[in-house]
């Protein structure tokens, strides 16, 4: 496992180089993602989501910012920090960026440091 890495802001924010991969095929999309620790789990905008490849199989009401949605769902492999995690659960959005959530996040220790703009990352 790797030791802690500092990433630098992008453009004033704080993102994190990852790479999305479809378990079925494998077909991977490299991506910069922010790490958003309102989110239970990992957001996939559409684009990404068709290129990889991915099927809409599952379908659950979800709590978002303006009140509960049905999203459709479906299971990824992540490459975060040099580390693949499998079998996580990923939600489809139309547009937007994506989203890292606790179901990642919480196996690391981070740290949002913006006076600095910098992003420090424990395993």
């Amino acid at each position: 496992m790797p030791e802690k890495a500092t990433f630098d802001y992008i453009d004033n924010d704080p993102l994190v180089p990852v790479i999305l991969i479809n378990p079925a095929s494998n077909k991977k999309v490299k991506a910069y993602a922010y790490l958003d620790t309102g989110s239970d789990t990992v957001v996939v905008p559409g684009e990404l989501w068709m290129k990889l490849g991915l099927e809409m199989l599952y379908r659950s009401s979800v709590c978002a910012v303006g009140g509960v949605v049905t999203a459709w769902y479906t299971r990824i492999k992540l490459k975060f920090f040099e580390n693949e995690h499998r079998e996580i659960i990923a939600f489809y959005q139309d547009e937007g960026d994506v989203l890292v959530g606790r179901n990642v996040m919480d196996d690391y220790s981070i740290t949002f440091d913006g006076r600095n703009s910098r992003l420090t990352i424990n395993p």
